[in-house]
């Protein structure tokens, strides 16, 4: 007996199809303005940022500063340091000038020494008039802002991980000075979203707590890999000079795209099985899902770049397709 198509189309795989009479919609070729939107965070420009490094080997004697992210001046005293290395060159300097003080040569080079171990030209002239090695040496801060410390204490974030008594090695970073006048506005972007953004790309920023909006403009694109995910960082640069921006600022943004006309469909129309974005296609009644590949989105509407046409007509809602066939089968 010959099996007939009906009975042939009766015999598929229920998976293969999905048999149903649900509203449909069409592809759209449209402009649409592209916006995304980000979550972000007023953080420290790294640009300006100013570390203070310990020029020789020593041990902490008195420290000055207690916190991340308390301010200091431009010559603020931070800490006091004992050095063996510093003492040396100090006694190296006054014995020259005891018993060979016309060899201007040696003693030039002991001051040299000095001062390539951060002594300053005020504290050499000090050691000179008095005669008196010290046996500790005070640092000062070369720059305006505000300490932070990659090494912190894990039990309170708000302290440092520097403390009197420690131990420090020549050329080990103490402390990093940040200048609160220079600011970013640092937003978090999935790659889906990356696309549309580029440098110099205007954006409109809101300050959460007063609902400020200013404008300003994209500085970097940076993608970035972290804790499993991969994203892109967005920064923009926003002067500070008057204080009204904090470090760990809420802020949002909205990124906006010039118009292009591009093939669109609403987002309810795809859906997302694991690595793969699918539409159910209608062909004779019948919905068959096909694989796509999306791009920009906005709003309630996604760019289809690859795997469909204006023609196809599609299941407006792709979860209710799921929910009526417990599984689907794409072909390749």
């Amino acid at each position: 007996m010959r099996i007939t198509d009906e009975l042939n189309y009766l015999l598929k795989p229920v998976n293969a199809t999905v048999i149903s009479s649900i509203k449909t919609v069409t592809p759209t070729l449209k402009s649409i303005e592209i916006k995304t939107k980000a979550n972000g965070i007023i953080t420290y420009d790294t640009r300006a940022l100013v570390t203070i490094s310990s020029r020789f080997n020593g041990r902490v004697e008195k420290l000055f500063v207690r916190f991340n992210f308390q301010p200091i001046q431009k010559g603020q005293k931070i800490l006091e340091i004992y050095s063996p290395d510093l003492l040396t060159a100090q006694r190296d300097l006054l014995y020259l000038l005891k018993s060979d003080k016309e060899n201007s040569s040696l003693i030039d080079g002991a001051k040299e020494k000095l001062k390539l171990l951060g002594v300053s030209d005020g504290q050499i002239n000090q050691l000179i008039s008095t005669g008196k090695e010290s046996n500790s040496f005070s640092v000062y801060s070369p720059a305006e802002g505000y300490v932070i410390n990659s090494s912190e204490n894990p039990n309170n974030p708000k302290e440092l991980g520097l403390r009197e008594g420690m131990y420090v090695a020549a050329g080990q970073a103490i402390f990093n000075v940040a200048n609160p006048k220079n600011v970013w506005a640092e937003f978090d972007l999935f790659t889906r979203d990356a696309g549309s953004v580029k440098v110099n790309d205007r954006i409109q920023i809101k300050i959460e707590e007063t609902a400020e909006e200013l404008d300003a403009k994209i500085n970097i694109v940076l993608p970035f890999y972290g804790e499993g995910q991969s994203f892109t960082k967005v920064r923009a640069y926003l002067s500070n000079s008057n204080g009204k921006f904090r470090i760990g600022q809420l802020v949002s943004a909205s990124f906006g795209k010039p118009p292009k006309e591009l093939l669109w469909i609403p987002l309810a129309a795809q859906l997302e099985l694991g690595a793969k974005k699918i539409v159910f296609v209608k062909n004779k009644g019948t919905f068959r899902p096909r694989e796509i590949l999306t791009g920009s989105q906005s709003d309630k509407w996604i760019e289809v770049l690859k795997g469909i046409n204006v023609n196809d007509s599609l299941a407006y809602n792709a979860q209710f397709m799921i929910d009526s066939e417990s599984f689907i089968k794409i072909k390749d």
